[in-house]
């Protein structure tokens, strides 16, 4: 990471690997976000309190993640939660978002070039690219009850990192993530059985 990166580190949150094998989880201590790290990069949190942010990755790759409590949905079912972010969410979202990671769009211009949904998994990934930084910026965002999980990531060099970065990406989660998925298929009602077929 660089270190004009770290000094400049202080984000203003208004809205709110390489192979597995080489990967390291981690946990954040306030209970918010985990991810597996690859073996390369370091991590440094930069704030616990009011929400979490963590600035990870070495001299050519680094990743803004956010954990920042969502209080429209502390209250929601991890259903309603999963289900509602099966379809992409609005540009202008997106925006406001990066636009709060001060050190990659200081002068707030971010502007999605392009979005998609992960639903491969049990648990939806927004995802999109931006424009309007220094270089281009790689984000996704999850979404539990009463958190809302994000990563911003972008490459001073080296080779595409792409992969690197959708790794990542899906290796975001929230520590209560089996506890909500066990409620989730427990609610999910029970298949019709097959109609019986005439001997």
């Amino acid at each position: 990471m660089r270190r004009s990166a770290l000094a400049a580190a202080a984000v203003c949150i208004g809205m709110a690997l390489a192979a597995t094998a080489s990967a390291r989880v981690w946990n954040d201590s306030a209970g918010r976000v985990s991810f597996d790290s690859p073996s390369s990069w370091t991590t440094d949190v930069q704030r616990t309190t009011p929400d979490t942010i963590v600035l990870v990755g070495n001299a050519d790759q680094e990743c803004f993640v956010l954990a920042v409590p969502n209080s429209g949905t502390s209250s929601a079912s991890a259903t309603r939660v999963r289900n509602s972010t099966q379809n992409a969410i609005d540009n202008t979202a997106w925006e406001g978002l990066a636009n709060a990671v001060s050190p990659m769009f200081p002068n707030r211009g971010a502007r999605v070039t392009d979005k998609t949904v992960d639903t491969s998994g049990f648990w939806p990934i927004q995802r999109a690219n931006i424009s309007g930084a220094e270089r281009p910026v790689m984000a996704a965002l999850i979404s539990r009850p009463g958190m809302d999980i994000s990563a911003f990531c972008w490459s001073y060099g080296g080779p595409d990192a792409t992969a690197t970065y959708e790794t990542f990406f899906r290796s975001l989660s929230h520590p209560n993530d089996a506890t909500w998925r066990s409620e989730i298929e427990a609610a999910a009602p029970a298949p019709t059985p097959a109609p019986a077929q005439p001997q």
